[in-house]
């Protein structure tokens, strides 16, 4: 790594953005011994690594710190800091012998923490936690580390040396509803007529995030930033469920469901279940693939994502795809060299990747477009955080993105949030089901509702129940290929859960 010839050369790196030179002006302009933390809440895509190196550079410029210091989620995101750290900069970040950085994922602080506390009594060093939402600490609890988790307890610990914390984030908020550790919150008071139940209540209040600096995915699309994502929530209107008994003494029994929702309904059926099951999943891929065939003849290096529940789900979904004459490239944390492969993609026209949690955050592959959700993680922070891997724009001809999910209750409701987030008024949320229930109000720096499973009987109704097998025909069947997607948009014709599926015996009483 070639290094400055001297600290106040000018580095090379791609124009800002508005909004990237907005930030890191009022950022510049508001860090100070008085107010040492700055958070950037920017839509994922939008570029919040480069602002955030070219922060780092002009405060190593004018000598307002000797060293960065750069946490991570993962050793894929922190590879890819050090690289626009130190191609921005100039300077080796490394933290090898003459670096002025290093970079570490969140999960290696605990054996570098002490080392880390001396560096900064020793030296002015800049603090850049990514994805800081990973990092958590329960609402009151602020200045100490009781309450907070694993990575919040040792950034509290650390964050006491450092003389700047830039905080980046595109869903600052947590699924578990704490709180971020070093940043500002409001206490929002209890709405009208709602009292708390217990005496002496210690927490009326609710707390908001307030970032130092926001940029929507509004903005991002509006200012050509990201690409327009048309969110396409997979139904069935015709629904079959047949309950058979083992002892064959009663007749089977039939119940109708007129969509994917009212199915889950059911305690017997769970999302986790259609997501392996072959009729619903290969739909979903096979109109992933339709659309990614379409897109790569204008833009032939356009990639797709697909996110699955487990790695044995992920091999199975490569497996289909291949045999459909599909080009796949697998990555899981099982994979030998798996983050050579993932940066051997990013730089290939390889037309599809299949991954579980590698891909689902930070990582930066412009080229994806199209974007198939099988994974049974139902939170909005996850469901975001994958829309935004095929979400960031390469150039004037790639406008838009495709995500294709199951009509699944809290997927609908997280992508009618991100439609009404874009500034167009244009349908991008496409579903077949019947209409969905009202979204529930407020999203972003409050918590958003728990994923709920499926619920299981009372024990008082499954004490006497017998064993049955559980068979769903959906009234029409997924197309096996992109041709066939191309030419049947919905399902057409009857088909039943796969052998796999009917071997997860359920106890019912009927």
């Amino acid at each position: 790594m070639k290094l400055r010839d001297t600290p106040t050369q000018l580095a090379q790196h791609p124009p800002l953005r508005d909004w990237q030179q907005r930030c890191l002006t009022q950022a510049l302009q508001q860090l100070s011994p008085s107010t040492p933390h700055f958070l950037c809440q920017a839509t994922p895509g939008a570029g919040k690594m480069l602002m955030a190196a070219v922060l780092a550079d002009q405060l190593l410029q004018r000598d307002e710190i000797d060293y960065v210091l750069y946490l991570g989620p993962s050793r894929e995101v922190v590879s890819r800091a050090e690289e626009t750290l130190a191609d921005v900069t100039g300077f080796v970040m490394d933290s090898g012998l003459g670096a002025r950085g290093g970079c570490y994922t969140y999960q290696s602080l605990r054996t570098r923490l002490r080392a880390l506390q001396q560096l900064g009594s020793q030296f002015r060093v800049l603090l850049i936690w990514d994805e800081s939402h990973h990092a958590g600490r329960l609402p009151g609890t602020q200045q100490g580390v009781n309450g907070a988790n694993e990575w919040g307890r040792a950034l509290l610990l650390l964050e006491r040396y450092m003389r700047y914390t830039f905080a980046l984030s595109g869903t600052p908020w947590r699924s578990d509803g704490r709180c971020l550790p070093l940043l500002s919150y409001l206490d929002i008071p209890p709405a009208d007529g709602e009292e708390c139940e217990q005496e002496n209540c210690e927490v009326p209040f609710q707390q908001r995030l307030v970032p130092d600096f926001v940029y929507t995915l509004q903005e991002a699309v509006r200012d050509g930033v990201c690409r327009l994502p048309y969110i396409h929530l997979i139904d069935n209107r015709h629904i079959q469920l047949t309950l058979t008994h083992t002892n064959h003494k009663k007749p089977p029994k039939l119940k109708q469901f007129s969509s994917i929702p009212r199915l889950l309904r059911h305690p017997g059926v769970g999302y986790a279940d259609l997501l392996r099951h072959d009729v619903p999943m290969q739909y979903v891929l096979a109109q992933g693939v339709a659309k990614l065939s379409a897109l790569r003849q204008a833009q032939p290096t356009a990639g797709g994502l697909v996110v699955a529940t487990d790695i044995e789900h992920a091999e199975e979904i490569t497996e289909w795809m291949m045999d459909q004459g599909e080009d796949v490239c697998l990555v899981t944390s099982q994979t030998p060299n798996a983050h050579a492969k993932l940066r051997a993609f990013r730089e290939s026209t390889q037309a599809w990747i299949v991954s579980v949690g590698m891909i689902s955050e930070g990582v930066d592959i412009p080229r994806l477009r199209v974007c198939c959700y099988l994974s049974r993680i139902r939170t909005e922070q996850h469901f975001r955080q994958v829309l935004g891997r095929i979400i960031r724009r390469l150039g004037l001809h790639d406008p838009d993105c495709y995500l294709y999910v199951l009509n699944e209750e809290l997927l609908r409701r997280y992508a009618h949030r991100i439609a009404d987030d874009l500034p167009q008024e244009n349908a991008v949320v496409t579903e077949t089901a019947p209409a969905s229930a009202p979204a529930a109000p407020g999203y972003g720096n409050t918590a958003p509702v728990a994923p709920q499973d499926n619920v299981t009987l009372a024990e008082s109704e499954t004490s006497n129940a017998e064993t049955d097998a559980i068979a769903v025909v959906f009234g029409a069947s997924a197309t096996t290929t992109a041709a066939a997607a191309k030419a049947q948009p919905s399902w057409e014709h009857d088909m039943a859960f796969s052998q796999r599926f009917i071997e997860h015996l359920a106890t019912l009483k009927i």
